[in-house]
């Protein structure tokens, strides 16, 4: 069983944490990038505003410095040609009066204009000239400013002359800012609303995400955890056992010498079951760490004939098999020498772990086969036996450590449950594959396959 991170306070921390971490940073680089984009509106559209003034502001100024001849004074000609200008000794001209003319960009709705003269009393308006909106001559060339509903205005002033060159007066023109105010509201208002939608969909995928990445941790926490129950579990059984031989003779005054001998030779089984467990847990400690100094420098590699190296394996556990009344079968099926590149120690160990758990689960008077054979660039090497077999449903769990299909035949034979798993690891340090199948009272084949020629890391 697997824990979910959820499950445990300390992920359920770590979680909160590493998510919370998560949101912080991407919601910072989000608010800066909105930041940013916002102040890229607002520089873009205020440098198209202000080139969009200044024309409008230079075409009216030639316009009228052409028309201009005393100082102070407008001429015929500038009423005639803006003749939607109000003087501001005189009222407005008549809509009706000016319906023929053509009337400009300063009727638009967005643009005002104003002339001053050059005691800076002003002289004419435009007729759409807003009613809040300050009526002075402005000191600064260019300005903003605002009307009395809060309506912000661009204003650029230009000295005028008359069409002799003396100073005439001033011409200001106005821009409305409302629409682009308008346009920056709206940016806010998105910016406002899409900040939070995205950190809240970010915070969701953040969750998810974190989840996802803790679940190996979380198993291999799980993994550590069930290691060292079933290791304290697995210690413990041989330490009470010899701790109870131990006090058992104890209490006996006097011992012959079988009753010694006896008890030496529990002492002994029981040391070795021992020595045989630390072992093994020593060899995946080395397995599960690659990249310590043990089996990096120490480690040697060379080339393995696996011909050879299974003959050795059936010639020492030809006993175990004769006294478990097992018939057990080597079947090499090439007439060349197949070698591979690795460690013999543990291609040694590798099949003899999975040729002694074919002997352990295969009943009396059973066949336990050891195949090899070449498949494409692989050593196939297949450990075949007609034992009890293994459930389906017990299939995934087999190379688990401390697993034993069949619990009380492993304690009576020995077995500590770490074969099939120090096989599995040593397979996989040889860049190899093992797999099996296996049929409940008929028996199970397991199949390993390692590279031919090749090198590998510790």
């Amino acid at each position: 069983m697997i824990i979910k991170p959820d499950k445990l306070k300390l992920f359920r921390k770590t979680k909160w944490r590493l998510a919370s971490w998560y949101i912080s940073g991407i919601s910072l680089v989000l608010a800066i990038i909105g930041f940013g984009v916002y102040e890229a509106i607002i520089h873009a559209h205020r440098i198209t505003v202000e080139k969009e003034l200044k024309t409008v502001a230079g075409t009216l100024h030639d316009n009228f410095e052409i028309i201009l001849d005393t100082p102070g004074k407008l001429s015929d000609d500038v009423k005639q040609f803006f003749p939607n200008l109000c003087l501001v000794d005189s009222s407005c001209p008549s809509l009706d009066n000016i319906s023929n003319y053509r009337i400009g960009t300063i009727d638009n709705g967005q643009y005002y204009l104003q002339i001053f003269d050059l005691s800076h009393h002003l002289i004419a308006y435009s007729r759409n000239y807003p009613k809040g909106l300050s009526q002075k001559k402005q000191p600064d060339k260019k300005i903003i400013i605002t009307d009395n509903q809060g309506i912000r205005y661009l204003q650029q002033s230009h000295l005028l002359h008359t069409n002799t060159g003396e100073n005439w007066g001033y011409l200001q023109v106005s821009r409305s800012l409302k629409d682009f105010d308008n346009y920056l509201k709206m940016v806010v208002l998105i910016l406002l609303l899409g900040l939070p939608l995205a950190i809240i969909l970010i915070g969701i995928s953040a969750w998810i995400l974190t989840g996802i990445a803790m679940k190996p941790i979380a198993k291999s926490y799980h993994q550590i955890q069930q290691f060292t129950a079933d290791a304290a579990h697995e210690l413990r059984t041989p330490l009470a056992a010899t701790l109870a031989t131990i006090e058992s003779t104890l209490m006996i005054s006097s011992l012959t010498e079988n009753e010694l001998r006896n008890t030496l030779e529990t002492l002994r089984k029981q040391t070795k079951r021992l020595s045989s467990l630390v072992s093994d847990l020593l060899i995946l400690s080395r397995l599960d760490c690659p990249l310590n100094t043990i089996s990096t420098t120490s480690i040697k590699k060379e080339k393995i004939c696996l011909n050879d190296l299974i003959s050795d394996l059936v010639k020492e556990v030809a006993n175990f098999a004769i006294s478990s009344e097992i018939i057990l079968i080597p079947d090499i099926r090439v007439s060349y020498p197949l070698e591979i590149i690795g460690n013999t120690e543990q291609i040694y160990r590798l099949l003899f772990n999975l040729v002694v758990n074919g002997i352990q689960y295969t009943p009396t008077g059973g066949q336990v086969t050891i195949i090899l054979k070449q498949h494409n660039n692989f050593a196939l090497i297949q450990v075949q036996d007609t034992g009890i077999g293994i459930d389906n449903k017990e299939l995934p769990y087999i190379f688990e450590r401390f697993y034993r299909v069949d619990k009380a035949r492993s304690r009576v034979r020995g077995g500590s449950g770490l074969g099939l798993s120090i096989a599995k690891a040593l397979v996989l340090a040889h860049h190899g594959t093992i797999q099996v199948n296996s049929v409940v009272d008929k028996g199970s084949l397991f199949m390993v396959k390692l590279p031919i020629g090749r090198n590998f890391r510790s």
